[in-house]
């Protein structure tokens, strides 16, 4: 099915995309209603959002502080903030930040969103639960919207994603991130190994042949 879906509907999938981001986008999921505008991660036409959605409807939200990296639209975030959890988002592409914003008024929740790369202006303070949906493609981003992809040629979002993780967590922390067979999960897992973290993938799911998986994220030194 993977293979059949690379070679026949992938390309034609590829150009509907491509013309769907054009134009700002509403999008519903998870009784969510939000806003896309152009430049900023779409949930529903790349399929990791859903599926970390999928895990995440069996957490307890309730009371937890949760931070969400790369927040994009902001989705992951309000669903958390949804479940009764205090949201933080935060996101380097600004128009992510004000879509985050205008979705959280539009859901009538509150959470915090900062423009931030990665932990750069966030506050120093331990989060019980982090969200993490990250770029994996080992590639320098040239504009706001390649951040949601392109990792840098050496990885360098994830040298500095667990190079200051740490910072953010405490002894009972939850950290979960998702990925796909597409990225190169074993340079990935070794530059996590190298900050002092473990990956351990906890939940999958297949989308048109392609397999996603949820990491459990522990800090073991």
């Amino acid at each position: 099915m993977r293979a059949l879906f690379r070679h026949l509907l992938l390309p034609f999938y590829r150009v509907w995309a491509l013309r769907h981001i054009r134009r700002e986008r509403e999008f519903s999921h998870a009784g969510l209603h939000l806003s896309v505008p152009v430049g900023v991660f779409h949930p529903g036409i790349f399929f990791s959002t859903p599926i970390f959605l999928s895990f995440l409807q069996h957490i307890d939200f309730q009371g937890k502080n949760v931070l969400d990296i790369g927040t994009g639209s902001g989705i992951l975030a309000l669903f958390a903030a949804r479940g009764g959890a205090r949201a933080t988002a935060i996101d380097i592409n600004p128009a992510a930040v004000k879509a985050t914003l205008l979705n959280a008024r539009k859901n009538d929740l509150e959470i915090r969103a900062l423009q931030s790369d990665l932990f750069e202006n966030l506050p120093q303070q331990p989060f019980d639960i982090i969200l993490i949906n990250p770029p994996y493609y080992p590639r320098r981003p040239v504009d706001d919207a390649g951040f949601a992809f392109f990792a840098g040629e050496h990885f360098e979002y994830f040298d500095r994603l667990f190079g200051g993780l740490h910072t953010f967590t405490h002894e009972h922390s939850r950290v979960w991130m998702i990925l796909s067979e597409d990225c190169d999960f074993e340079q990935i897992a070794a530059i996590a190994r190298r900050r002092g973290f473990e990956i351990e993938p906890v939940y999958e799911r297949k989308k048109w042949g392609e397999r996603f998986f949820v990491a459990d994220v522990r800090l073991v030194f």
